[in-house]
């Protein structure tokens, strides 16, 4: 019977190392989705208050609903992320994340 295995790799994160699964397609077909709808909603967004796309988190004009909105699809994001860890516990880490951070972890993970 032939079996598949997961990778896995070992990433350090201020001086810890921690072990997470590859990016599968499963995992990039939803971190495509959950960018694109974060991408449309931040458009919507610019659009409703007429401001510039990356002013919409920052400007005065957005409600805090709309920010409210736009933080939860953000957590999603760091929920298909919290997927790879081998040990789910670990995945609090990502709460002091920065974007770039996350973005750097995204390609290590490719």
């Amino acid at each position: 019977m032939a079996g598949i295995s997961l990778n896995k790799v070992a990433i350090e994160i201020d001086g810890k190392t921690y072990e997470f699964y590859k990016a599968n397609l499963g995992f990039q077909r939803r971190l495509v989705e959950a960018q694109s709808n974060l991408d449309k909603l931040v458009d919507e967004i610019a659009k409703k208050y007429d401001v510039d796309y990356d002013e919409v988190t920052t400007s005065d004009k957005v409600s805090g609903r709309d920010k409210l909105e736009l933080s939860k699809v953000g957590l999603g994001m760091i929920d298909i992320i919290a997927s790879l860890f081998v040990n789910p516990e670990e995945a609090v880490i990502l709460d002091s994340f920065s974007d770039n951070n996350v973005t750097e972890l995204i390609e290590a993970l490719k």
